[in-house]
């Protein structure tokens, strides 16, 4: 920590080294705190198993469930409901028949509630039912209809795959691509550099049928692998060169004199790039120079790498934000284990390591990026994603095209929720949620 944390000069002198390595940790950080802090740590942490902790930050799920959830307040009494934000691929959720936009209010036949959801939905591990509700507009509220259960079970060493979906609608003589991405990975953690290589696929694909616009969705995208974002980047930036910078890292006093002697002032930044960092050189397409616009939609569990591809893309084009208001993470972490005795000790921490800024200088969006069109992805019923009714894709395209299609016009989606109060800490049960992870290897080790 004292050769690799962002904020090493705040670290005490004299720890306590009694404590547990959990109670150890959060002892010594330097952490956030809205009134006394507000610069301090909002990110760390340590995670009792290094292996989990890196399975999972390439989407590596040992319990997965098969769909991604947002928890709402129900009422004064706390009771809460889950919403199912998307579902899997090649899940039992998926082949139950799990639906985006379905409410659900137990586990086990158990209602959930503050006390007990964090017990029944983030330790589940086998076979589990699921009690499902419908919904309906009726008076500008939400009713629940068509209760019913589901049996499913958990996946073990389930490889999510970032690249969700991807199509092109042609929509008022407009050619437009759509993608979702879910999260930043390179590969499920085998150095293939597979999950790169299908975005590159998919970008050859936009790039070959000639789009006019692009939609990215990064609404669920909490962030991930640096390297990934890079790609990404730089297949979206207009008049790519690699002599230009992405972004620029700021790191501790130690650490940078490190990377400064080892590896050049240079090394402390990431430039645009034309190939996937893999043996083969993989070229990566440019759709920049094709754009009239480029649409990003944003949630508010858009993070990290996410607001740093927003973020490392202004200065060099003008992109659109369609939804909600970002976190406003704009620092970068790195995993730390025991590597000498890893028989012994299988505890890793994710410290906070640098800050880092787009080629203008510009790093401030703690408070997360506002979107230039508000879309809180409230409307009901909620459609599959990619489905042209879909609220955030219909809008996006509408603001493309500045018209709608007689498919869009009847969608019939500006039905308004009830007001729901979201329970801050959950969308997933990801504990890696709003996280940009260096490349370790690049970075000097301490002597």
């Amino acid at each position: 920590m004292d050769f690799y944390y962002l904020w090493n000069d705040y670290l005490p002198a004299k720890p306590d080294y009694n404590l547990n390595p959990n109670d150890f940790f959060q002892s010594i950080c330097y952490w956030y705190d809205k009134n006394t802090n507000p610069e301090g740590d909002r990110f760390s942490w340590i995670q009792e198993n290094y292996v989990d902790l890196m399975n999972m930050l390439t989407g590596i799920s040992s319990d997965e469930i098969g769909f991604e959830l947002m928890l709402y307040y129900l009422n004064q009494q706390k009771d809460i409901v889950g919403e199912i934000q998307y579902v899997k691929k090649n899940t039992p959720a998926q082949q139950a028949g799990l639906k985006r936009g379905q409410f659900f209010s137990k586990i086990n036949g158990t209602a959930l509630n503050e006390s007990n959801y964090g017990d029944l939905l983030f330790n589940l591990k086998g076979n589990f039912s699921i009690t499902l509700h419908d919904i309906e507009a009726k008076n500008g509220s939400l009713i629940f209809t068509d209760t019913i259960e589901k049996n499913i079970s958990t996946i073990s060493n389930y490889a999510d795959d970032p690249v969700f979906l991807d199509t092109i609608y042609s929509v008022n003589n407009k050619n437009i691509g759509y993608l979702v991405y879910n999260f930043f990975a390179d590969d499920p953690n085998d150095n293939s550099k597979k999950y790169d290589v299908e975005l590159a696929n998919v970008f050859s694909n936009f790039k070959q049928k000639n789009i006019t616009d692009l939609i990215v969705d990064l609404r669920y995208n909490s962030g991930g692998s640096l390297e990934s974002a890079v790609d990404l980047a730089s297949m979206l930036v207009k008049n790519r060169s690699t002599k230009e910078v992405f972004l620029r890292g700021e790191y501790n006093s130690i650490l940078t004199k490190a990377i400064v002697q080892q590896e050049g002032e240079s090394a402390l930044y990431s430039y645009f790039v034309d190939t996937i960092a893999n043996k083969n050189k993989q070229a990566l397409p440019n759709v920049g120079d094709l754009l009239q616009n480029l649409v990003i939609l944003t949630g508010p569990y858009t993070a990290s790498a996410s607001e740093m591809v927003i973020n490392g893309l202004k200065p060099y084009m003008n992109v659109t934000l369609l939804g909600d208001t970002t976190i406003g993470k704009n620092v970068g972490s790195i995993t730390i284990y025991d590597e000498k005795n890893t028989n012994k000790n299988k505890w890793g921490i994710q410290p906070i390591i640098t800050k880092l800024y787009n080629s203008a200088n510009q790093s401030d969006f703690t408070a997360g990026f506002i979107p230039n069109i508000l879309d809180q992805d409230d409307y009901y019923p909620k459609y599959d994603l990619g489905d042209l009714r879909e609220g955030m894709l219909n809008n996006a395209i509408g603001y493309i095209t500045d018209s709608s299609s007689p498919e869009l016009k009847s969608s019939g989606i500006r039905t308004k929720r009830i007001s729901l109060r979201s329970i801050d800490a959950s969308v997933s049960r990801k504990t890696w949620t709003n996280k940009i992870i260096m490349p370790a290897n690049s970075l000097p080790k301490p002597e």
